[in-house]
């Protein structure tokens, strides 16, 4: 039996999200994401597309309607983005025209072990990079073996989304910070960083939002410094891509940027 203070840990990563929680029932929806699930405790309850599914781990295409049953157990639960080299991994290695896979045990006997002796207790980034390479190795996901040097035009692109208030953030006003069209600054980012502009930008407006949340501030209050139109924008983004409301989220947690 798992015993955590917290009902949920949360990680953000710059190509995924990643939490350890006790407290998922949620109802059909889909995402853009990528999802894996491990159960940590008993098998994952999992309704794809109307039919019940039993596993220990599974693995879910982006876009799939689903439904979770947590019965209050601990499950890992790992949001990868499709478009990011992640997620386009994961495709070329699982996905074969389906929307589901189910991890053999061995897999998921050292994703079990690597979540409940590395991935509960880490409290900085490097050690939480460390487990999530473990992870990918784990998956037996190849690396590519050539890396890309980013253009110039696109480092000065993340540097602003790092630095910059999110609120003020969008592919327009970049585009136009960069003397470029937004058409061809999305083509450029998507080719040169492997996940589209403005899904980068909804990534780090929720990421932002709950490091505001966490900071102390209300659920509004974070919404609007994060650059949703109102608390109801964020709530609906935050279903959407995580399948549960911000204050479900919130409450009894702990979250660590990565």
């Amino acid at each position: 039996m798992i015993v955590s203070p917290y009902e949920l840990i949360l990680y953000f990563g710059n190509d995924h999200i990643s939490f350890l929680t006790n407290k998922v029932d949620a109802s059909n929806h889909s995402h853009h994401y990528i999802q894996l699930t491990v159960g940590l405790e008993q098998n994952v309850n999992i309704t794809i597309a109307g039919q019940p599914v039993q596993a220990q781990g599974v693995i879910l295409q982006s876009n799939t309607v689903h439904r979770l049953d947590g019965s209050r157990q601990w499950q890992w639960y790992l949001l990868i983005n499709p478009e990011s080299m992640f997620g386009e991994l994961l495709k070329r290695t699982y996905f074969n025209n389906k929307s589901m896979h189910v991890l053999d045990n061995d897999q998921v006997e050292l994703l079990q072990q690597l979540a409940i002796q590395s991935i509960f207790s880490v409290t900085c980034s490097a050690d939480y990079g460390s487990a999530i390479e473990q992870c990918k190795q784990i998956l037996q996901l190849e690396k590519n073996s050539i890396e890309s040097i980013l253009d110039e035009r696109i480092q000065h692109v993340l540097q602003i989304i790092e630095t910059h208030r999110m609120d003020q953030m969008s592919v327009k006003a970049l585009s136009e910070r960069m003397y470029l069209s937004e058409s061809r600054l999305s083509h450029l980012f998507k080719e040169k960083v492997g996940i589209s502009l403005a899904s980068y930008i909804v990534h780090h407006k929720l990421e932002a939002a709950f490091h505001y949340i966490f900071g102390g501030s209300s659920i509004t209050e974070a919404a609007i410094e994060a650059g949703f139109n109102s608390s109801s924008h964020f709530s609906s983004t935050a279903r959407d891509k995580l399948g549960m409301a911000p204050r479900s989220i919130v409450q009894n947690s702990r979250y660590l940027k990565v």
